[in-house]
């Protein structure tokens, strides 16, 4: 098993002026700032008894002082995270809350494993 929240974080610092934080951010991160977690990671490819790769889920939160400045992030989001071969499952606008905006992004990757 491979520990996708590393991969993660090191993908989302490519995003210019954005924070990023694990997991949920607190209000003392100033915005906008991006999380992220991993959802789920299950078995992908199994042979010969042993696990050869996984299949990871994602999620990502874009929070934001407009909507506009929500999708602009979510745009470099979503190119960072093709470009390492994830794939957007959602993009979804949530209801803002105390005049901060909120988009949530999934992804997902079959990641198969290397002998070393």
């Amino acid at each position: 098993m491979i520990d996708v929240n590393t991969q993660i974080r090191e993908i989302l610092k490519n995003v210019p002026s954005v924070a990023v934080t694990f997991h949920s951010p607190n209000k003392a991160n100033k915005l906008p700032v991006i999380s992220y977690y991993e959802l789920a990671t299950v078995t992908g490819l199994c042979y010969d008894n042993r696990e050869q790769g996984q299949k990871s889920s994602v999620q990502i939160d874009i929070f934001a002082k407009s909507g506009a400045d929500c999708s602009k992030i979510a745009i470099e989001v979503n190119k960072e995270m093709q470009n390492e071969g994830w794939y957007r499952e959602l993009s979804m606008d949530l209801p803002p809350e105390e005049n901060v905006y909120h988009k949530t992004m999934r992804f997902s990757k079959n990641i198969y494993f290397t002998e070393e």
